[in-house]
């Protein structure tokens, strides 16, 4: 799908207006950062927007949203990228933004939760923060500057990027994805994939993650092929979390990432009444936590290669 990509002007202030508040989006104040807004156009069609509000070396990312018929193209994700490029060259350096619904789009691009009372003064006096987002809202940031794009990521503020692998990719490998995101403090970037997904995501393991007061929102059952094409995030550990007990065939990864065993039973393959199967997910859960928490504990940045790889491999066997 081809999209025309534009910087705003004044006379789009009504249009994307219409599609924000389509979107259930503020809009009430669009006029005052139309021209640091990055438009999407269909033809003549308005598809897609994203914005800034930039003070000094921070900036509040506003305005994110895709036109219902346009969803699904991967447009989100495209207008995200354009406006991280276009921050990073107007010399921002932190990121901070307000979400209702979006949490799990944002914790998959390195953002993390932060408490509101630590906004920068500026940030704080927007209008969307003192007025317009109420204060369910999730408030996130991350650090896009020189620092956070180096090369190493355990030496540096860029996030480890973490793939959980499994055979289905509908219940373990999701949930380990969904702990790590949220545990992570933003030193970890977690996806899930398996070598022969089921194509849907178990809802056992869904009401584990909405328990644990997480995002549910965005997960799917996909093949780690995803993972090995041109474009996709340089992986740094991946973890398989098939069971030995059960006779599982885990997948081998290719190239060169940290790789580690962290087999833990089967929860999709459990038979018995709902709750009993509730409470055999919630076992695994907790384990995946447990494991994850140590993970997250690891003074990495200290750590060499061998060391790292044993550690990586202990934590399995806990």
């Amino acid at each position: 799908m081809f999209f025309a990509f534009a910087f705003g002007t004044p006379q789009d202030g009504g249009p994307v207006a219409r599609l924000l508040a389509d979107c259930g989006l503020p809009f009430e104040d669009i006029g005052s950062h139309i021209t640091h807004c990055i438009l999407a156009r269909d033809g003549a069609e308005l598809a897609g927007c994203v914005g800034l509000e930039i003070y000094e070396e921070d900036a509040l990312l506003r305005s994110l949203a895709v036109a219902p018929t346009h969803r699904g193209k991967g447009l989100a994700q495209r207008l995200y990228d354009r406006i991280v490029a276009d921050a990073r060259a107007r010399g921002i350096n932190r990121l901070y933004l307000l979400t209702q619904t979006a949490e799990a789009f944002f914790w998959r691009r390195g953002f993390v939760a932060a408490e509101r009372a630590s906004a920068p003064r500026a940030i704080a006096a927007t209008n969307e923060f003192s007025s317009l987002c109420p204060d369910t809202a999730a408030f996130m940031v991350k650090d896009i500057g020189d620092a956070a794009s180096h090369p190493s990521a355990a030496a540096t503020n860029k996030p480890i990027n973490v793939l959980f692998l499994c055979t289905g990719n509908s219940a373990r490998s999701v949930m380990a994805e969904a702990i790590l995101n949220a545990t992570g403090g933003g030193r970890f970037r977690a996806w899930s994939a398996g070598s022969h997904p089921n194509g849907k995501v178990n809802p056992f393991a869904l009401a584990q993650i909405h328990k644990a007061g997480l995002p549910t929102e965005g997960f799917r059952s996909k093949s780690w092929d995803e993972f090995t094409r041109p474009g996709a995030p340089t992986i740094d550990f991946v973890f398989t979390v098939c069971s030995d007990a059960a006779g599982e065939v885990c997948p081998v990864w290719p190239g060169h990432p940290m790789t580690a065993h962290w087999g833990v039973e089967d929860p999709a393959a459990f038979q018995g009444t709902d709750d009993e199967k509730n409470r055999f997910f919630a076992r695994i859960y907790t384990q995946l936590h447990a494991r994850i928490r140590i993970l997250t504990s690891l003074p990495l940045e200290k750590l060499d290669q061998v060391t790292t790889q044993e550690k990586l491999r202990e934590i399995g066997k806990t």
